[in-house]
């Protein structure tokens, strides 16, 4: 009886230790597929480019007289051509989160690959906001601009969005599920998912994992917050985020 115990509380050690290291090499994969999502993503990009004049695809489209009617389908309507898979827009962590059989692309809208639109995307004027959208070999640091990354919303995490922008980079940390501003928590609620690491696809179409607090300033509270994402500036200017990484929105090249 004594040594059924000893074995018993041997197992039960053993167990304590393994179940944390199977559980993070768990993890570890879920990363690593969603990077192979993000290269497939980025490659699609870059087949795209090719095929309109190096100019990058809009984040948005509607077309009212398709049938069924199409409005506001997120960027893989324009990518669907080189993908062919609706499953590789979606974070591995938390799997394909809706129903992607709709013609309709509504869907798209909450993806968990996400475009970085302002960045990478298009570019709009200081003052009059007219967007227009960027050449890709007209950037700057074209290896360092994030294209697409991983998000989350506060109030569904397993889903995404269609688009984020340089004020992901200004995050609230302190209650982050309950800022109504989601704009300033989407990539920071998407790297909860892979240990506050920005899973991201670079505009040379490369994917890497990048530590949160390499590109982002952490904000106790939203005021502090959009005060970073330029809100308080009288042209929205950003006063200080990491332009390599985000992008700039009101300039063409950088």
């Amino acid at each position: 009886m004594i040594e059924l115990l000893v074995v018993i509380a041997i197992i039960a050690i053993l167990a304590a230790i393994l179940f944390p290291v199977f559980a993070q090499a768990k993890a570890a994969a879920k990363t690593i597929s969603t990077l192979s999502n993000l290269k497939q993503v980025g490659t699609s990009g870059q087949i795209y480019l090719a095929d309109y004049d190096d100019v990058v695809h809009p984040h948005r489209f509607s077309n009212a007289t398709a049938v069924p009617a199409i409005s506001n389908a997120g960027y893989y309507f324009y990518l669907e051509p080189y993908m062919k898979n609706r499953q590789l827009v979606w974070d591995t962590a938390r799997g394909v989160a809706t129903d992607t059989s709709s013609n309709n692309y509504a869907w798209t809208q909450a993806t968990s690959i996400t475009l970085n639109r302002n960045g990478w995307s298009s570019w709009e004027t200081l003052n009059t906001f007219v967007r227009s959208y960027r050449v890709a070999s007209a950037q700057e640091d074209i290896a360092d601009r994030a294209a697409y990354i991983v998000t989350s919303r506060t109030d569904a995490p397993s889903l995404g969005y269609d688009f984020t922008s340089d004020e992901a980079a200004c995050p609230v940390t302190v209650s982050p599920n309950t800022v109504a501003n989601t704009r300033l928590q989407r990539a920071y609620l998407g790297s909860k998912f892979h240990k506050d690491k920005i899973v991201t696809s670079f505009g040379d179409s490369h994917a890497k994992s990048v530590p949160n607090q390499s590109v982002m300033t952490y904000h106790t509270t939203v005021a502090a917050a959009e005060q970073c994402a330029g809100y308080n500036d009288p042209q929205f200017i950003p006063p200080a985020i990491n332009h390599k990484f985000w992008g700039t929105w009101y300039d063409a090249t950088k």
